[in-house]
């Protein structure tokens, strides 16, 4: 691992900036002429305290593998990037395998690009970003987050604002490896092994293996969370002028234990609140209609427990995960001053977030289009009763990504670029229903989807389920991008156009529900008077029973904008430089969006980005400051569905706030005053306003189509507000001191308070559910109280046991600081917005062997 290290550090001498980018593509664009030729043999500092701010003009933040594995062990790259202004990462765990909340700049997660080797990994449905999911911090060399705006080839329909890279450590030369055990509050275990395998049989390829398993039971509530992952990598340099060729492979498999989310009034009772331990179900009983968890009158044959509360059972809320990639990249030098890059990739997934639900034996959706009476769920011989089954929405996602580039060099100072970009993913949705064990565990954590015995069959011989759609989302791009630097390269200018060509293929194979939006997925026969045509009006009077819907429909939809970036730095004597940049972004709907909207044209998210910015930068100190300014169109806000009864639970749904603006400051300095001493401080500010009032749901969450004001529809008193889930301030640091065989760090950050709704409280309604708060982290308003939390570290050096050994304790939270993290944010109190408990102060220590 060493070896491993020392040769990351060796290669970035070749070309200062490579790897400071997402793709190779821009790696190859950005880098240094001059420094590409001459080889460095031995080491060179790639920034201060493993932070970088690099010679880019467009603000862009580096954190390196030197400040990563100082980081909790098992912990998401996402919450180490919570060290960069303007990021602001709610963790819902202390070891990372819940999944957490991204915001930059205001930006929600899903408007914000998350790539891993040039590949991106948002959702292909919803853009959602998994953060339990991603590589070992071990093994990755560095993670880059442009702040404002995206690279002129980022592969992605749905960011309007940032881009989080992060690149793959570079196999060393010689053989070598690490080892390391880990133990922690909660009973957690991890275990971590890395091999690399040197140089080949003098073939100049060279690769490492790496592999982990950690398991760790929730800090509330009942339950566990377990996660594996393997990674491997080879790589050939071809020649010495940066050239090279590399394949790498990632798995990951989660099975975890979700958090319940709960009201204000849910923490009032209980400030530890979550899912219980026990699931409450009738016993059958022949001739009887037995009520397995419909209402909480039934009989339980769990003493003191009714069957409803089986909605809150801990093995019903899960969150099953397998995923998985294969990444190629290349760099050619195809003839003097013209380079080729190439970085190809394939990925799989197939997850959902578990739920529960009850269902009647007589059920139309179970009779379909047969003449029986119903089907005898529980075997009781009767078709009479309410029978518990698990409800889960699967997705199972294929997905294949090339980004391409050719760049011509001009001149020894000028370079232009021509790129394409081509990502198809075929994202299958089904939400089959499964049978579940008499202590009320799933027979299959995927539901009848993979598993014969779990499956529930209508009397029509219909697989039962809550969802049935395809959607391929396919996006091809061009890119055009020139470069260059002047003034014996102290000016550096770059202009940019990125076009890209979206195209999402709709298939529901369900009929849609107009009230919620939500599927009906069935066989039987509906009743025509029921069935809407898409974009005629409703009819006058009250709605047939069962309310109305859309038939089943195929729909494509397709955006083509054009989006411009551009950007001048200038660099002054004594490490100093000012540099300005401006782009357009833009969001395409999501899949939940146009599957809902059924008949109207979902509006794209649009955006400008302006940046001014001073750099300082010396063997010392890296510093920057950055003031911005976004203005956006029809801004999209984003939030999970947590409510455990809705039929949504788990799924990522939208809403429209209308225009509104931004405007802010990001600013950070590392320094280091001696060899051995490291200082670190970092600072953020938004002002954020929305333009004007909506149209919301009386119930919190969006407006549907094709309704106006009254019981459908309310007016949301958003002119003038907040964001969501965005604190105006933020701040924090990190300081390391290496004294001897030891190294101490102690890191913090201060988020200010966040507003948990669009209208920030001032509409009223179920403002009685936010009195008697006590000391709950939140006020009236549902506006979250600021939190402080602090984290340390040390590390001691063991040679003089063995060559390589070394030990690590970090402790989280270290004051135990009860704070509201995540944030289910809705249009207004009535809704009843969730929250999620930050994790308490943690213990960790490690033991590991590097050689």
């Amino acid at each position: 691992m060493k070896k491993l290290l020392l040769l990351c550090t060796t290669a970035a001498a070749f070309v200062p900036t490579a790897a400071f980018a997402q793709s190779t593509g821009t790696d190859a664009t950005e880098a240094n002429k001059e420094a590409e030729t001459i080889v460095v043999t031995g080491t060179r500092s790639r920034g201060v305290a493993g932070v970088v701010v690099p010679d880019v003009p467009k603000t862009r933040s580096i954190l390196t593998n030197e400040l990563l594995v100082r980081q909790s062990e098992g912990q998401s790259v996402l919450q180490s990037i919570n060290l960069v202004p303007g990021v602001n990462f709610t963790n819902s765990d202390p070891y990372g395998s819940s999944g957490g909340n991204l915001r930059i700049r205001g930006f929600p997660g899903n408007r914000v690009a998350l790539l891993f080797d040039g590949l991106p990994l948002n959702d292909t449905g919803n853009y959602a970003i998994f953060s339990n999911q991603q590589m070992d911090q071990e093994i990755i060399d560095q993670v880059s987050v442009n702040l404002g705006t995206t690279d002129v080839d980022s592969p992605t329909p749905s960011a309007a604002g940032g881009v989080v890279s992060y690149r793959t450590l570079v196999p060393g030369r010689e053989f070598g490896g690490l080892i390391k055990g880990a133990l922690g509050d909660f009973s957690y275990s991890r275990l971590f092994g890395l091999v690399e395998t040197g140089e080949l049989a003098g073939t100049g390829i060279r690769g490492f293996v790496s592999g982990s398993y950690q398991k760790y039971d929730k800090f509330k509530g009942p339950g566990e969370l377990k996660k594996q992952q393997g990674n491997a990598r080879l790589y050939k340099a071809l020649g010495t002028n940066g050239d090279f060729i590399s394949l790498a492979w990632h798995y990951n498999r989660n099975r975890n234990n979700s958090y319940n989310n709960g009201l204000v009034s849910d923490y009032r009772a209980n400030k530890l609140f979550d899912n219980i331990e026990q699931c409450a179900r009738d016993l059958p009983t022949a001739g009887v209609a037995d009520n397995d968890g419909s209402s909480s009158t039934a009989a339980s044959n769990i003493t003191g427990l009714a069957p409803s509360t089986c909605t809150n059972y801990y093995n019903l809320r899960i969150n099953p995960s397998d995923t998985g990639n294969l990444r190629g990249a290349v760099r050619l030098t195809l003839a003097p001053g013209l380079i080729f890059t190439a970085d190809p990739g394939y990925q799989h997934v197939l997850a959902n977030g578990g739920g529960t639900a009850t269902v009647s034996e007589n059920d139309a959706r179970l009779r379909g289009q047969s003449t029986a009476a119903g089907v005898d769920l529980n075997g009781d011989g009767d078709f009479l009763d309410t029978v518990r089954l698990y409800q889960p929405s699967n997705t199972r996602t294929n997905r294949y990504t090339l980004l391409t580039s050719l760049i011509y060099e001009l001149s020894d100072s000028q370079r232009v670029r021509l790129a394409y970009t081509f990502d198809r993913g075929r994202h299958r949705q089904t939400g089959e229903f499964g049978r579940i064990e008499e202590n009320g565990d799933p027979i299959s954590v995927f539901g009848g989807k993979y598993n014969e015995s779990a499956r529930i069959v209508s009397a029509d011989g219909k697989t039962l389920q809550n969802r049935d759609r395809l959607s391929i989302a396919q996006l091809q791009q061009l890119s055009f991008e020139y470069f260059g630097k002047f003034l014996d390269n102290r000016l550096t200018a770059t202009v940019g156009i990125r076009a890209p060509f979206f195209r999402r293929e709709l298939n529901q194979y369900c009929y849609t529900l107009l009230s919620s939006g939500n599927p009906v997925c069935t066989s039987e026969t509906i009743n025509p008077a029921r069935i809407l045509k898409p974009g005629v009006a409703l009819p006058a009077g009250p709605a047939p029973s069962g309310g109305y819907v859309y038939a089943p429909f195929e729909r494509t939809v397709k955006y083509s904008p054009v989006l411009p970036s551009a950007g001048i730095a200038y660099d002054f004597a004594g490490g100093h430089s000012l540099y300005a940049s401006y782009g357009k972004n833009f969001s395409s709907p999501s899949t939940d969006n146009l599957y809902r909207s059924v008949s109207i044209d979902v509006k794209p998210e649009t955006t400008n980005s302006y940046e001014l910015g001073y750099r300082f930068k010396s063997g010392k100190v890296q510093a920057q400051l950055a003031g911005f300014y976004v203005d956006y169109k029809n801004r999209i806000v984003t939030a999970q569905d947590l409510d455990p009864t809705s039929q949504t639970f788990g799924s990522t749904l939208d809403r429209n706030v209308g225009d509104a603006r931004a405007y802010g400051l990001d600013g950070q300095v590392s320094w280091r005053p001696f060899k051995n001493t490291s200082l670190y401080a970092y600072v953020s500010h938004i002002n954020s306003k929305l333009k004007d009032n909506i149209l919301g749901r009386a119930g919190g969450s969006g407006c549907l189509p094709n309704t106006t004001v009254g019981t459908q529809c309310v007016v949301v008193l958003t002119k003038g507000a907040e964001f969501v889930e965005t604190p105006q301030w933020t701040f924090g640091g990190r300081a390391q001191q290496d004294i001897s065989i030891l190294s101490f760090g102690v890191q913090a950050k201060w988020v200010d308070a966040r507003y948990s709704t669009d209208d920030n409280g001032r509409d009223g309604r179920n403002a009685a559910a936010f009195n008697n708060l006590g000391d709950l982290p939140i006020n009236l308003r549902g506006k979250t109280s600021s939190y402080t939390v602090v984290d340390a570290d040390v590390k001691a050096k063991l040679d003089a046991v063995m060559p390589g050994l070394f030990f690590r304790g970090s402790v989280i939270n270290l004051f135990d600081k009860y704070y509201f993290g995540n944030i289910n944010t809705q249009n207004n109190l009535a809704g009843g917005p969730r929250f999620s408990v930050g994790a308490p102060r943690t213990f960790q220590g490690t033991i590991g062997l590097d050689f």
